[in-house]
């Protein structure tokens, strides 16, 4: 791959800064293929049904190495060609929009067309478009890299194999490697990865809320993490400045994962070794502290079943505009050097306040699922429509929603978002709703995760549900409710309840 200035596009961090191939390359495809022959000549008699393989994850993390930002790749000569093809596909029956999105230029142009460079390289300032048509070439360039990768293994004998695909997170959610494009492309049960550096805090927990509502929204059955952190990474000799991760932390974060309504997680890395730390597993196999909350994880999974399979009960539906996601993308770079020399503040703007109003949800332990606007709004039209400020959707689209009964809050104003929190379970302390606390129903049991200071006397809130009482999973003891709550004493974990 190389980057806007013919340079060789590098792997993100060493020891791994190798030269990184181009996705659309057909040489790179053709030795993967042959690496794959040889795979499958080795492993192809204990494949499914014959053999206890039953899965196959396409590529790791397909990111280009997180190097994917606007014009750090991929200008090869390969990419460039498979692009010129990409806009001809598109535009060849569509002369009105090709010429307001390539100034003017007429069909015969498909093949002299060139992707954008940076606003300092440029002729001309890029119509917007034009960037957009760059951005969505490198989504639909992944997802069709990774549907060669699978028809490959299809070609050997894995026609019955679950294929799976794990995405990072990056400065810019979703794009250019897009869940939903993925899933519709590929057919692959699609999850992110998720890690953080400690302490633990509100934005971590976001990001995870985040991902789940997009699985929702991208369709998938079962919203899995196929690598949630279970220790950490660092480089032999490498000092750093955070503190360790503790099992109590490990507790919080998979018990946040349950609420915010995941249905599996791949605990990564479950053992010590070169570069990973802290781990449940000892290098040796023994046991360590952070074993301890995987043991707990795992009796809620057996006791509980349905807490892994039921769905998040969301209390609203937040407006996900995409061009607002592609503008910020022209303007960032990538996870490792996110500011870049035409950052513009403004035209990341709409996106960042988009991901702030996720993360004062979080803040508030409010559930919420996502509505991509370029598709039908079909979410239950009893829940609210959340719209950040200064999304860029159309004001007359929002009219025609509140045509439909559907209530929609702008979200400029405390007032109505607080309304919000009557109909979601809640804790309640000395000042209202306690922050850094998630309240979840899964699978006929209240789950409680907080990441706060201790409580003596908060009020445990869960609206529409009839007098009873509560037993705690762990301990067994009894604590009524009603119409009012159920006072309890919290302290900082993942605490599990069943309803009686």
């Amino acid at each position: 791959m190389r980057d806007h200035t013919g340079a060789v596009a590098l792997g993100y961090n060493p020891p791994f800064q190798h030269p990184v191939p181009s996705y659309r390359d057909r040489r790179y495809l053709d030795a993967v293929e042959r690496w794959f022959t040889a795979v499958w000549r080795t492993i192809g008699d204990v494949t499914y049904p014959n053999g206890p393989v039953v899965a196959i994850q396409l590529d790791n993390e397909p990111s280009v190495c997180f190097q994917d930002s606007m014009y750090g790749t991929d200008y090869s000569d390969a990419s460039i060609a498979a692009f010129r093809g990409w806009l001809r596909s598109r535009y060849v029956d569509d002369v009105a929009a090709w010429r307001a999105a390539w100034d003017d230029a007429g069909l015969s142009d498909f093949g002299s067309a060139e992707a954008p460079r940076p606003p300092s390289l440029a002729v001309q300032p890029a119509n917007p478009r034009r960037l957009h048509d760059w951005i969505a070439f490198k989504t639909d360039t992944t997802a069709e890299y990774l549907a060669d990768l699978k028809a490959m293994h299809e070609r050997m004998g894995g026609q019955e194999l679950l294929y799976t695909v794990n995405l990072v997170t990056h400065p810019i959610h979703d794009v250019p490697v897009s869940h939903a494009a993925i899933s519709r492309t590929v057919g692959a049960s699609v999850g992110e990865d998720h890690y953080y550096i400690p302490p633990l805090d509100t934005s971590d927990v976001h990001r995870l809320a985040r991902s789940a509502a997009t699985a929702r929204a991208a369709g998938e059955p079962l919203p899995w993490v196929p690598e949630l952190q279970a220790g950490i990474w660092r480089s032999p000799g490498e000092v750093v400045e955070y503190p360790d991760p503790t099992p109590l932390e490990q507790e919080i974060w998979w018990g946040a994962g349950l609420v915010l309504g995941f249905s599996g997680f791949n605990l990564y890395m479950l053992a010590d070794r070169e570069n990973w730390e802290l781990a449940p597993l000892r290098a040796d196999g023994g046991r360590s502290d952070f074993l301890a909350p995987v043991d707990r994880l795992v009796r809620v999974a057996q006791q509980l079943p349905a807490a892994l399979t039921s769905p998040a009960v969301p209390v609203a539906v937040v407006a996900w505009h995409r061009p607002d996601a592609y503008a910020a993308y022209t303007v960032v770079g990538t996870s490792r050097i996110p500011k870049v020399d035409w950052y513009d503040a403004d035209v990341a703007g709409p996106y960042q306040q988009w991901d702030a109003t996720l993360l004062r949800l979080t803040e508030l332990g409010l559930p919420y699922d996502l509505w991509d606007t370029a598709t039908e709004l079909t979410a239950s039209p009893e829940l609210p429509l959340i719209v950040p400020a200064r999304c860029g959707l159309d004001p007359q689209s929002l009219d025609r929603i509140r045509a439909t009964g559907r209530r929609v809050i702008e979200f400029t104003t405390q007032t109505e978002l607080d309304q919000l929190t009557l109909s979601a379970p809640s804790l309640l302390g000395p000042h209202g709703r306690e922050p850094r606390t998630l309240v979840g129903l899964r699978g006929g049991a209240v789950h409680l995760v907080h990441w706060g200071e201790g409580l003596d006397n908060a009020v445990l809130h869960l609206p529409a549900q009839p007098n009873g009482q509560l037993t705690c999973l762990s301990t067994g003891t009894r604590i009524p409710f009603s119409s009012d709550g159920a006072v309890l004493a919290v302290a900082p974990g993942h605490r599990v309840f069943t309803l009686s």
